[in-house]
């Protein structure tokens, strides 16, 4: 058998094991199709691999206008530059709570609106799971 790219003589037992191609690396690197493999975690024991095609997964499409060249960066329109946020601290963010609680109950004169406005505030601050009236009481 002749290899598809080259048209050199391919092995009788690369034949055998279902290549049509030889070993010369322009020739792998222009069959070489690897496999889909997916690592399926599982509790407490180690990893399934699964064949993607056997999940039933289909290809996601391709967004217009992404990069031709591939890679992690594809997706990154050029010219625009990134800024990294930090993340805020603690303090900063029970601060800028009660500002806007106080900015609210300057415009609110109804006791039970009121009411309703100090009740979210310390919802809130109990969604940031945090042990705010510890981090409050250190603020100078």
């Amino acid at each position: 058998m002749e290899c598809r790219e080259c048209g050199a003589v391919v092995d009788s037992e690369r034949v055998e094991r279902g290549y049509d191609y030889c070993t010369r690396d322009e020739c792998v690197e222009a069959c070489f199709a690897p496999l889909d493999v997916i690592a399926v975690a599982v509790n407490k024991a180690s990893d399934q691999y699964v064949l993607k095609r056997d999940l039933g997964w289909t290809v996601p499409p391709v967004r217009e206008g992404a990069d031709d060249e591939g890679g992690w960066l594809s997706g990154l329109t050029p010219g625009k530059p990134t800024t990294k946020t930090t993340p805020r601290s603690t303090a900063r963010r029970i601060a800028e709570l009660e500002a806007q609680l106080d900015a609210n109950l300057e415009r609110e004169d109804d006791p039970a609106q009121r009411a309703k406005l100090v009740n979210d505030f310390n919802a809130r601050l109990r969604r940031l799971n945090i042990r705010y009236r510890r981090t409050a009481q250190r603020r100078p």
